[in-house]
């Protein structure tokens, strides 16, 4: 969605006149601006898109928006259309009515045409969101340029839409909009260029299914909606699990991200984990210990919640059942789309590992002038000053391996979901294949619980490796806590060479609960930014003194990398590409079994 440049990305003071832009038109200051709806490609654009983003907010019912758009993401749909179409929909009804009240926004809406004209031509012509969206702004500039025929019908469809109906009606023309054209499968042909007009079908969304998203757990009970009310207060991306904000509740609220209950309040909230999570496969006298030895310091107060996921633990959440169900169903999907090549990429993973393997265990024979005597030698005593006539066969002591792949399960990796889970999947099936012990887990935040999805674990055989397909993205992430959780089962591994490969984004970000803000935790304070980065890199460099080797895979902006170097050290790979984790790994692997 947002502009092909980079310029704005290292101009914080710009980034900031752009937030509070929006911020200022629509009066909601708690109210975060989706980066889906924000365009860098020119200074003048990024203001006129601030704008428009702020009159959605204050002119159109945006809590039944958000509410839509969260549902539709729990159910995968992709975020970044949902936007596009919202805008692109929405945007002729709250254009006039900004300017009206604010003559100045005129101008700025002329400059940003203007930029959009001379940028038109050096756009991504295979990113239809980016064609539809400047279509649409040169068609209201008069000018109409040539589309492809998919664009051409999409722009009919949203035209069509009477932008002066209920706003329910018209999220359900989005519905059928994005179902027709967007849909997971068909996106996907999309892109591998394999769509035509032939082989699109309108979808007839039925308007009680449809019209569910009001009603799914919502209102189940009035405590359900405060603690959603709550968490939505803070950050309306914080927890995709639990869709939306519900009601008219307003608990204390700090500007530190810590969010105030009672006692009693806070007991509900922690009854949710396992609804949303999943059963713990550990008893509470296990739990109690381990929240004992590491919630401390910053993490004083926060929780720890191992789980198998909902669908291979007891959980009578029928609505997140349905959604894991669909998203494994989606990554197997794509695994599969391309599965020779993934195929490949294992075998050429375990054969690379497994001769490296070979090679360093094989015995080395050492001549020496004491040991076992080598008859073939025997000849030169007495008749050469060479007397090594004995040899020592010196065994390979390097010992052997166990491996944990800790995986970002937070919202920041919701874009990559099907490919993470693929690169875990490859990298697990080569080295259960060739008998190296691993175990594979995805860490996210839920209020302060740190959610630690276990897909499989060291001894599985390896057909549990389909269980990775299992992962989604959603949530927080405290990356401390979830890095000490782990190493606990990895150190009491017999093998001699530990290691603990993270795939993050660098950028630890969670909230607390405090529950009495007159007897204040040591760890009421925000996990972001340098605290929790520093938190990060004290747990990375305790492991190594432990004797865990620790690679951290960087998936995240460039902009990030310097909280990467903080955390890992000189022991990180930066990649712009999730594709080459498989590869990233097996060049690791192949470094440390030879040094």
């Amino acid at each position: 969605m947002s502009g092909s440049t980079n310029w704005i990305y290292n101009n914080y003071e710009f980034e900031n006149r752009v937030n509070n832009l929006a911020w200022t038109i629509s009066g909601m200051y708690d109210e975060d601006i989706d980066s889906s709806e924000k365009d860098y490609s020119s200074k003048d654009v990024s203001l006129y898109f601030a704008i428009i983003a702020g009159a959605r907010r204050k002119y159109l019912d945006w809590n039944i928006i958000k509410k839509y758009i969260m549902s539709r993401i729990k159910k995968s749909y992709n975020k970044d259309i949902l936007y596009t179409l919202i805008e692109l929909i929405l945007n002729s009804v709250v254009e006039d009515k900004v300017i009206s009240e604010r003559p100045g926004v005129a101008e700025i809406r002329s400059k940003a045409y203007s930029d959009v004209l001379a940028n038109y031509n050096k756009i991504h012509k295979e990113d239809i969101l980016q064609t539809l969206r400047y279509t649409f702004i040169l068609q209201a500039m008069d000018k109409h340029p040539a589309v492809d025929g998919l664009t051409r019908r999409i722009i009919k469809d949203i035209k069509s839409i009477d932008c002066n109906s209920d706003l329910m009606d018209i999220l359900k023309r989005i519905d059928e909009i994005y179902l027709t054209y967007f849909e997971f499968i068909i996106n996907s042909q999309i892109e591998a260029g394999k769509m035509s007009e032939e082989n699109i079908k309108n979808v007839n969304v039925d308007f009680d299914t449809f019209s569910d998203f009001m009603y799914e757990e919502l209102y189940m009970d009035e405590e359900s909606e405060i603690i959603e009310n709550e968490i939505n207060n803070i950050s309306n991306s914080m927890l995709l699990e639990s869709i939306g904000e519900m009601g008219d509740v307003n608990l204390e609220k700090s500007p530190n991200r810590v969010i105030y209950v009672d006692e009693e309040m806070a007991q509900k909230i922690y009854s949710k984990v396992e609804y949303y999570y999943g059963k713990t496969f550990l008893s509470e006298g296990e739990i109690k210990k381990i929240e004992s030895k590491h919630c401390r310091n910053t993490h004083e107060g926060c929780r720890i919640h191992f789980t198998d996921g909902v669908l291979r633990s007891e959980c009578n959440n029928a609505f997140q059942l349905k959604y894991v169900t669909r998203q494994k169903e989606n990554n197997i999907y794509k695994y599969r789309d391309n599965i020779k090549l993934h195929k490949r990429s294992i075998n050429k993973l375990k054969e690379s590992i497994s001769r490296i393997l070979i090679e360093e265990s094989a015995t080395d024979r050492v001549y020496s002038d004491g040991g076992t005597i080598c008859s073939n030698r025997a000849w030169r005593i007495g008749r050469s000053n060479n007397n090594k006539v004995f040899y020592k066969d010196i065994q390979n002591e390097k010992g052997k391996y166990v491996i944990d792949i800790l995986l970002d399960a937070s919202g920041s990796q919701s874009r990559n979901q099907f490919n993470v889970a693929i690169q875990a999947y490859i990298i697990a099936a080569a080295l259960t294949s060739i008998g190296i012990p691993n175990r594979v887990m995805g860490y996210l935040s839920f209020l302060d619980y740190t959610v630690l999805k276990r897909y499989r674990d060291y001894d599985d055989n390896i057909n549990t490796c389909e269980n990775i397909f299992e992962y989604f993205a959603a949530g927080n992430n405290r990356d401390g806590l979830a890095i000490k959780a782990t190493c606990d089962a990895l150190l009491e591994r017999e093998e001699e060479n530990k290691i603990l490969i993270v795939l993050s984004d660098g950028k630890p970000n969670d909230v607390k609960i405090g529950r009495d803000r007159s007897r204040s935790l040591r760890g009421e304070a925000s996990y972001k930014g340098i605290i929790g980065v520093k938190d990060t890199a004290l747990e990375v460099r305790k492991a190594r003194k432990q004797g865990i080797l620790v690679l951290g895979v960087f998936t995240g902006k460039e902009r990030d990398l310097d909280a990467e170097k903080i955390i890992y050290g000189k022991d990180f790979i930066y990649t712009r590409d999730i594709e080459r984790f498989s590869d990233i790994v097996a060049m690791y692997l192949k470094k440390i079994i030879k040094n």
